[in-house]
Order: C-alpha cells, then sequence, then structure tokens
C-alpha cells in the first residue's frame, strides 16, 4: 500500500484526505497545484458535468427542426443537431471576446459557455438508433448510453460489442442477457453480477465459466448447481420450475431468497480481472491504477472512473480513454487527447487544452468553448503564439489570487487549480451521473411511477425469454442495478478470513463477508 505524504482537510466536505508521493509528482508534471478538495467531492463536482442518461424534446436552435436532446427546453443555451453542429453554417470564433482582468474566470467563462451552441446529443455511425447518446457504431439500439458496437439491446449503458441485451450495464460481448451488470462473455444470463463466460443462468454472482446454474455464487466452471449444490440434469431442469421464474411473483421470491444466501458467502474485496498492482473496483485488464473505478485497458492511472482503452498516466478523470495521456481533471476526454487540465467533453488529438469545453482537434486553447482545429486562442478569441502564451501567464496568476465575482453563484476563493464549479454546468444535479454516486438531499428522484411504455421489440424479448414483463421504468431499473454496486470510495479493512490489511469498496459496516484477493482465491480455485 502507498504511504500517504501529508492530510490534508477537505474544503468541500471537510472530511481528511491523503496526499500521496505518486500524487505531487503528478501535480508537478502537470504544473497545477495540490487540490483542496479530496477525491470523492472532485469527482462529484467533474460528473455534475455530464447529462448521459436524461432526453428531451425540443427544436434545433440553427435549423428549427425537432430534435432530441440532452438539454431540456427550458436550458438557456443554443443547442444544434448533431449534423448541423458539425458544419460550416457557423464559427465558434464569431463568439470570441476579450478577457477582462476585473473579473474573475469562471464567471467570464460561463457566460461564454452560454453563448456557444451545444451539440444535442454525440453518437457515430448509429443506425436505427435515435434514441441513443453517448454511442457508436449501434444497430437497432433504443436508450441505450455511453457505449459501442452494440446490436439490438435496450436500455443499456456501457456495453460494448452486445447483441440482443437487455436491461444491462457495464457488460461486454455478452448475447441475450437481462438484468446482469459488470458481466464478460456471457450468454442467455439473467439477474446476474459480476460473471464470466457464463451461459443460460439466472441469478448469479462472482461466476466464471457456468453454465446451467441457479443462485449460485463463486463458482468457477459448474454445470447444474443450484445454490451452490449439485444436482443432476433431470432434478436441476425439475427444480427450475418450481421457481416460476417467468412470474412476476416468482422473480421477486427468488430475489430475496438469492439477497439472503449471497450475505452468507465470502465476497472479493475487489473486482479485479488480470490487473496488476491497482487499488479500487471494477478494474479489467490493467496495471498501475490506484484509487481507479471501472477502469479497462488502463495503466499508470489515478483517482478515476471509467478510464479505459489505453488510458495512461492520468489523474482525477471521469470517462477518459482511447489514448488519453496525461490528462487532470477532465470528463470526457480522449481519443489521442494529451496534456489537457480542467476539460469537458475534448477529443480527437487535442493537447495543451486548460478550461476548455466541447472542443475538438485543438490545442494551446484556454477558457474556449466549441472549437474545431483552434489555436492560441482564448475565450474563443484568436491570439498569435506570442500573444497567447504572454496572455495565459496574466490570465494564471490572475487566477491564483482571490476573486469575488459579480455573480455570487460563480464566486471562488482561488479559481487556479479547481475544475469549474458546479453552479456553471448546464445541467440539473438529477440529470447528472453525480447524483447516482453522491446523492444529495432533494436530488434523488424516484421514477417507480413514472409513465414509460413497452416497445414491441422489448415485449418480443420477454416472450422469448421467459420473462415477466417489468413493473418499473427503465430509469428507476438503472437506479436499482447502479445501487447493487458498490460505491466509488475505499476503506481500509481487514480480511474476514486471514485479517490481512486490505483496500475495499465494501464498508467495515456492511454485512458482507469480505476476503483479501489471496483468500478468494484459495476457495474459488
Amino acid at each position: 500500500m502507498e504511504k500517504a505524504v501529508k492530510n490534508k482537510v477537505c474544503a468541500s466536505c471537510s472530511g481528511e484526505f491523503s496526499v500521496f508521493e505518486e500524487d505531487l509528482k503528478f501535480y508537478e508534471k502537470m504544473e497545477v497545484p495540490e487540490p483542496t478538495w479530496c477525491p470523492s467531492c472532485r469527482a462529484m463536482r467533474r460528473l455534475a458535468f455530464r447529462n448521459e442518461r436524461h432526453l428531451y424534446h425540443r427544436k434545433c436552435d440553427l435549423s428549427g427542426k425537432e430534435m432530441l436532446s440532452v438539454f431540456s427546453p427550458d436550458k438557456p443555451v443554443k443547442v444544434y443537431l448533431q449534423s448541423e453542429w458539425w458544419s460550416d453554417k457557423w464559427d465558434a470564433l464569431d463568439y470570441g471576446r476579450d478577457f477582462d482582468f476585473s473579473r474573475g474566470f469562471f464567471e467570464q467563462f460561463h457566460e461564454l459557455l452560454l453563448d456557444v451552441p451545444q451539440m444535442n446529443v454525440i453518437g457515430e455511425n448509429n443506425e436505427n438508433s435515435d434514441y441513443c447518446n453517448l454511442t457508436a457504431n449501434c444497430k437497432n439500439c433504443y436508450l441505450v448510453f455511453e457505449s459501442s458496437n452494440n446490436e439490438d439491446c435496450f436500455y443499456g449503458y456501457w456495453l460494448q460489442k452486445c447483441l440482443g441485451c437487455v436491461d444491462t450495464s457495464f457488460s461486454h460481448e455478452c448475447q441475450y442477457c437481462y438484468e446482469v451488470d459488470n458481466c464478460y462473455g456471457c450468454y442467455n444470463l439473467k439477474w446476474s453480477q459480476n460473471c464470466v463466460n457464463s451461459s443460460d443462468s439466472a441469478f448469479l454472482r462472482d461466476c466464471v465459466g457456468c453454465k446451467n446454474c441457479l443462485f449460485c455464487m463463486n463458482l468457477r466452471h459448474k454445470e447444474y448447481f443450484i445454490f451452490n449444490i449439485q444436482y443432476s440434469r433431470e432434478e436441476y431442469e425439475r427444480i427450475l420450475k418450481e421457481y416460476n421464474l417467468e412470474t412476476f411473483e416468482g422473480v421477486e421470491m427468488m430475489k430475496k431468497e438469492f439477497e439472503t444466501f449471497r450475505l452468507k458467502q465470502p465476497h472479493r474485496g475487489s473486482e479485479f480481472i488480470q490487473t496488476e498492482n491497482c487499488t479500487g473496483e471494477y478494474i479489467n485488464q490493467s496495471k498501475d491504477c490506484f484509487w481507479c473505478f471501472h477502469a479497462h485497458e488502463a495503466e499508470d492511472c489515478r483517482y478515476g472512473e471509467h478510464v479505459w482503452r489505453d488510458s495512461k498516466s492520468n489523474m482525477d478523470v471521469s470517462t477518459v480513454g482511447r489514448g488519453a495521456e496525461r490528462c487532470y481533471e477532465a470528463i470526457n476526454t480522449g481519443i489521442g487527447s494529451s496534456f489537457m487540465r480542467f476539460t469537458n467533453q475534448c477529443w480527437s488529438g487535442c493537447s495543451d487544452l486548460t478550461y476548455c469545453s466541447n472542443c475538438f482537434s485543438s490545442q494551446n486553447c484556454f477558457g474556449c468553448v466549441g472549437l474545431r482545429h483552434g489555436e492560441f486562442c482564448i475565450l474563443n478569441k484568436q491570439y498569435s503564439k506570442e500573444e497567447y502564451f504572454e496572455m495565459l501567464t496574466r490570465i494564471i496568476e490572475h487566477m491564483r489570487r482571490p476573486s469575488y465575482n459579480s455573480s455570487a453563484s460563480t464566486s471562488s476563493a482561488v479559481e487556479w487549480g479547481e475544475f469549474f464549479p458546479m453552479e456553471i454546468s448546464l445541467f440539473e444535479y438529477f440529470e447528472t451521473p453525480a447524483a447516482e454516486q453522491y446523492p444529495m438531499e432533494n436530488t434523488h428522484r424516484e421514477f417507480v411511477d413514472k409513465p414509460y411504455k413497452i416497445i414491441s421489440q422489448e415485449k418480443a424479448f420477454y416472450e422469448k425469454m421467459g420473462i415477466p414483463e417489468p413493473k418499473k421504468c427503465p430509469e428507476q431499473r438503472h437506479l436499482d442495478r447502479m445501487n447493487l454496486r458498490n460505491p466509488h470510495k475505499l476503506w481500509n479493512r481487514k480480511c474476514d478470513k486471514c485479517s490481512a490489511e486490505i483496500w475495499s469498496s465494501f464498508s467495515p459496516n456492511r454485512p458482507e463477508i469480505v476476503y483479501c484477493e489471496k483468500c478468494y482465491l484459495e476457495i474459488v480455485n
């Protein structure tokens, strides 16, 4: 375990947090001061700038066409259809303005953010998948978010290369699965979590290579097991019919029984697959990642969630990958981008961007919004190379001093080194993933009674799979799945078998039996 160099008090929640030697090295490399907020509060602040799942009907502010958008009609922003946003019908440099040294930076950036057009949704190379956001290469998908290369999937989140999956999240290369989370290479799996290469089963947790199993946990390469007990094929099929899993009542009853069974079984301290020297939760094929949650093919990342696909040497990031390197306090940043500081939704070969949002293929820009192929710009105003660096030095020095803006909602003691304040986000807190991980009073919304429809393809899926129709709306079903996942937080606790100290996302106050990796592998191998 890394040892803390110093402890600090969070300026947001007043909780104590540690600073490690590797943290200090990264701050020096990125030329930023130490953070004043703890890792959880920093993540909450970033996530409050992203609406992934809430879609609204509104008109395009350029063409007047009806469209779906992540911005509700009452939001005071210009919103363009994605195809029109990328067109040559407008130029982000037309919104450029001088920096006012008598005012704070965040206040001026907020004004620019409200003026420059935003994209309605984000998607690329999708077919018959209009009701989706943050998707690429999807076909015949409906209400699928933050996903790519899927077909015939409905109500999904973080799906990759899946086929015919419904109400599924954080899963890869799965087919015809229902209500599963964090599964890889599974087929015809239902109501399950943390499984790999398992099929024709239901109510599994932490199982690998299992087939025809029910209500099992921590099994490896088993068949015809029920509650971890071996049966013959005939006995298994007879008992399966008795559970009435084709009925809503049968499913709800067995959910309760499986939960009772689960609490009696050992739990892995952290869900890791093929990792080396990692600390966090839900990490797969990654190396040297510290305090990361949901990492896939990442290396040398710290304090991140959703670091994936060749994400390297990044810190305090959310959804950063695909060749992203040396990013700090960034959200939704990647595709070959590097040296990014305090950025939101900046992709495609960007470099040396600071305090920018929605910029693409740009470099050496500060405080810009909506640029494409921009360089040496500040607040969307073009400068020469010499003018840019001279202004940049002056602005950073200005941000280092206490600032008292005319707008109380954007005031900040010191601006330099802090991510954008949540008050200038274009979304309501409940619309963002921050509300799922860090619920605040009066921001959590129950969706059980919200009207919803069952589309024809979905109905056909339930009939084919022998599954009862759900009695909750898709959004509440999503929240229920997210509540099954452990929080993005770690506790120092002891293994319940050998008493070794471990970092785990299971709080010591929770009822689960938690084992360190060594003890866990002894019981499953």
